[in-house]
This record gives C-alpha cells, sequence and structure tokens, in this order.
C-alpha cells in the first residue's frame, strides 16, 4: 500500500514513543495506584466505612 496516495506518513521509533508516551507512561502509574488503592479499600471495608463514619478502627 502506498502511503503517500493517502496523505499519510510513516513514524519512526522514537516518534511513536513520543506520541503514545512510551511503554509506561505517568497515566499508567496514576491508574496502577488507583487500582491498587481500590483493592485495598474492597479488602478491609468494614474498617473504611468505620472511618469515614469517624468511628475507631475495628479489631479483626
Amino acid at each position: 500500500m502506498n502511503l503517500e496516495n493517502l496523505n499519510l506518513v510513516e513514524l519512526n521509533a522514537q516518534e511513536v514513543k513520543e506520541t503514545e508516551g512510551g511503554l509506561f507512561g505517568l497515566d499508567d502509574l496514576v491508574v496502577g495506584v488507583l487500582v491498587g488503592a481500590a483493592v485495598q479499600i474492597m479488602g478491609d471495608w468494614e474498617n473504611f466505612e468505620a472511618g469515614l463514619n469517624g468511628y475507631p478502627p475495628r479489631k479483626k
């Protein structure tokens, strides 16, 4: 397929990294932290809920 007929150009590896943000960008880190926090909250929901309501942590 001829890219010039479609007014497209190929990107080299550096341009792809700059456009896509690389393999691990800041957004991946933020999503990972949010997922980790959600898992921790769901795993200890009773204490999370108690803290939101102003009560001390419950013993396990």
